[in-house]
């Protein structure tokens, strides 16, 4: 074979890889393209659709527990217990407390004369704590459960005992854990990435390879002044 032959092979074997690299990375576009259609329409609608279910159950837990005044609380939504004065100390148990919309809270007396006194809530929050004047105080043994809905910050405190730090902390929704499902990882079919993307690049590869198998004979041999003289 020739050399000037065995160049216009090697760039024809060039030029078909090419070809047949684009159509592989077009096709693979095209079927990512229809997985973010599908997916868009699948996830995005049933999500919306099942929080407005949960918000619309929550709402009606709330107001039936705030109509019972403290009594037993209870909506479709978790239930978070808190010790009042567990040990004879005076403290809540936990303190802290961080929790989704929707969820009843249940204080549980374990000691005497302590109560459950709102000291700062959010705006369209109507929690007024243990039925009774702030004075009032409960015994070991009793419960007063409250649903939480509204959003923010709730901060309250055991009237006969908030000078030696009595008090607790409610977070609600934001940035309070405990509650709504996690971030899903994006797929990267949803991101436009082709789902079979080393087709493509196994093509780029070879075509590179031919480039360079193309260029060495080119750059070593070359063409004589006898094989040009010849072919003319």
């Amino acid at each position: 074979m020739k050399r000037r032959d065995f160049l216009l092979a090697a760039s024809g074997v060039a030029g078909g890889t090419a070809a047949a690299a684009a159509p592989a990375g077009a096709q693979q576009t095209t079927t990512s393209g229809g997985g973010n259609q599908s997916g868009g329409n699948g996830s995005g609608g049933n999500q919306t659709s099942g929080g407005g279910n949960q918000s619309s159950g929550n709402q009606s837990s709330g107001n039936k527990s705030q109509g019972g005044g403290g009594g037993g609380g209870g909506g479709g939504g978790p239930t978070k217990t808190v010790k009042v004065g567990p040990g004879g100390n005076l403290t809540f148990e936990p303190s802290e407390l961080s929790i989704p919309p929707g969820t009843t809270v249940k204080w549980v007396w374990e000691s005497n004369t302590h109560n459950v006194v709102p000291e700062s809530q959010p705006s369209g929050s109507s929690w007024k704590g243990t039925p009774g004047a702030p004075s009032k105080t409960y015994d070991s043994g009793h419960t007063y459960s409250h649903t939480f809905d509204t959003p923010g910050t709730y901060e309250y405190f055991c009237q006969p005992h908030k000078s030696a730090g009595m008090t607790g902390t409610l977070q609600v929704g934001g940035g309070g854990g405990g509650g709504g499902g996690a971030a899903e990882e994006a797929d990267p079919e949803e991101m436009g990435v082709p789902f079979q993307a080393h087709y493509v690049g196994i093509a780029t590869i070879l075509m590179m390879v031919v480039s360079i198998i193309y260029t060495f004979f080119f750059l070593k041999y070359g063409e004589s002044a006898h094989t040009s003289g010849g072919n003319r």
